[in-house]
């Protein structure tokens, strides 16, 4: 109703925005369309779901046969019903079902604050690390240099698991650990003698069997320390040293780059180590985001050719 009324209106005015650029009514009505439209369908989206709506949680975890008379009939769910009842386990690829009957059991399982807390993967504050994962649920950490400086083995290790030990669901302990200009443990000499290698100095020195190598070697370092994720490796497609990234870029084409980021995310696999590809496809041949945003104008058909590749 709001919206048609709005509609006859807009259609006797013109509107000066500043800068002096004018619109004409038309415009402006054919926006306002649209936005009733829009509204208009999400008005009438409950009656549409014929009071089946449900939040994403329940949509994975409650099987159908578990609704209740209650929930139905009215599209009131039924207060007696447990909520968010694990599911049976729908047909998956790739990894052992018992995965997701055990996720199922455990979100069932958690507060909503729980939930909430694990969607963030913060910085670990310099005190009072332990104490404050577990006010607030955190999925995991992300450690810096600082995290690691001058500090021994037993004692990042000590830290990390006074972590783990104060939550209930066990973190993500994340480190850039890309090799080259961007590390974090190895930078310290004592839990490894010198820095890990960028991804060019590999390949130059000893091929893909070097990185595979070095990737390896990298995510049992890692994995020992207590840490479980590296922000790794780096998937942009540069080529021209004139690039932000390209120094912490395996500095190939799409092709070669691909191949790079397989054999890495591989080599981790094996040690159960979690990878990141990274960063935002296009980022290659683009400026520092550190500084400011970056704009890019290429056509889409050049990132399914290039950048989406790796």
């Amino acid at each position: 109703f709001y919206g048609f009324a709005a509609l006859i209106l807009s259609y006797y005015t013109e509107y000066t925005f500043q800068g002096g650029v004018t619109v004409k009514h038309k415009n402006i009505t054919a926006a306002i369309l649209v936005l009733s439209a829009f509204a208009g369908l999400c008005a009438c989206t409950p009656a549409i779901d014929n009071g089946l709506t449900r939040s994403p949680q329940e949509h994975i975890s409650v099987p159908e046969a578990s609704v209740s008379a209650s929930e139905t009939d009215a599209g009131v769910p039924d207060e007696s019903r447990q909520p968010d009842t694990p599911a049976q386990a729908a047909p998956v690829t790739g990894f052992d079902e018992s995965i997701l009957n055990q996720a199922n059991t455990m979100l069932a399982s958690m507060s909503l604050e729980e939930k909430v807390g694990q969607m963030f993967l913060a910085r670990c504050p310099e005190a009072d690390a332990a104490s404050e994962a577990a006010a607030y649920h955190l999925g995991g950490y992300v450690l810096f240099s600082r995290d690691f400086e001058n500090k021994t083995q037993e004692q990042v290790i000590a830290d990390i698991q006074s972590c783990q030990d104060a939550v209930s669901v066990p973190m993500f302990i994340a480190v850039d650990e890309e090799g080259g200009t961007v590390n974090r443990v190895s930078l310290n000499p004592q839990l490894r003698p010198y820095p890990f290698w960028s991804p060019q100095e590999l390949y130059a020195e000893g091929g893909l069997e070097l990185v595979q190598s070095d990737a390896l070697d990298k995510s049992i370092l890692l994995k020992n320390l207590g840490i479980n994720l590296n922000l790794a490796p780096v998937c942009d497609v540069s080529t021209d040293p004139q690039d932000f990234i390209y120094a912490r870029s395996f500095g190939q084409p799409a092709a070669e780059t691909a191949q790079y980021v397989t054999t890495v995310v591989e080599a981790m696999n094996t040690q159960q180590m979690g990878s990141v590809l990274k960063h935002f496809p296009g980022y290659g041949s683009n400026t520092d985001t550190h500084e400011g945003i970056a704009r890019d104008t290429r056509s889409y058909e050049t990132f399914t050719e290039s950048d989406f590749i790796p």
